[in-house]
């Protein structure tokens, strides 16, 4: 009997996982960091705090509750919100570690938000960048031009290829808008294939596929 109560009570708590809205196209999620499964708080760790359109990012989480579905929301709270559903879930444990696409969106501050089906869910922040190189390809000691939006304003900007620092032809700085263009970048002496190309400004970053032949 004391089983079947609790679980009542457990379905009763249960919040809807999104309601509707009245402006047309927008979805409400509900409140943020809610945990009702576990004693110790619902949490969630995302890889990388700001990142670029298009990338695989990762999220991992625990205190969930054990064995269920879970959906990745990408939301800047007024616009409505991007959904990627995570087949496989939290594990036995209420755990996960899974990976979601950083949408093309406009650039700026929005939130990753991990629901389950049972109604926990977690947020933290994100700062969406925008990232751009042509060519996306070029071998040690050649170059690529590198263009970016969603920076501090003013602020220089370094760059990386798998993990090492790239030399720019000239001080590469973001306007008063936070964006840059036409930075002239030399490959570094890196291995050959494929990696990523990394422009941060101290605060922000982002990241993009970039061969190196």
């Amino acid at each position: 009997m004391a089983v079947v109560l609790l679980a009542a009570i457990l379905v009763l708590a249960v919040p809807s996982l999104t309601t509707a809205d009245p402006v047309a196209g927008r979805t409400l999620l509900p409140p943020p960091n809610t945990c009702i499964a576990p004693v110790l708080p619902c949490y969630i760790v995302l890889s990388i705090r700001s990142g670029s359109h298009g990338n695989q990012e990762l999220v991992t989480g625990g205190q969930f509750w054990p064995g269920e579905p879970l959906t990745v929301y990408f939301w800047n709270g007024t616009a409505g919100a991007t959904a990627e559903a995570v087949a496989n879930g939290t594990t036995g444990t209420g755990s996960f570690s899974v990976s979601f696409r950083v949408p093309t969106d406009p650039v700026g501050n929005y939130t990753v938000f991990v629901t389950d089906l049972a109604g926990d869910n977690q947020s933290a922040p994100f700062h969406l960048t925008h990232l751009h190189a042509i060519p996306a390809s070029a071998g040690v000691g050649n170059t690529t031009t590198v263009s970016g939006q969603g920076f501090l304003p003013d602020h220089v900007v370094n760059f990386h290829l798998h993990g090492t620092h790239a030399l720019t032809s000239a001080r590469c700085t973001t306007n008063p808008y936070g964006n840059f263009s036409d930075c002239v970048v030399t490959v570094p002496s890196v291995p050959t294939g494929g990696t990523l190309l990394t422009a941060t400004d101290g605060l922000y970053t982002a990241r993009i596929h970039f061969d190196v032949s």
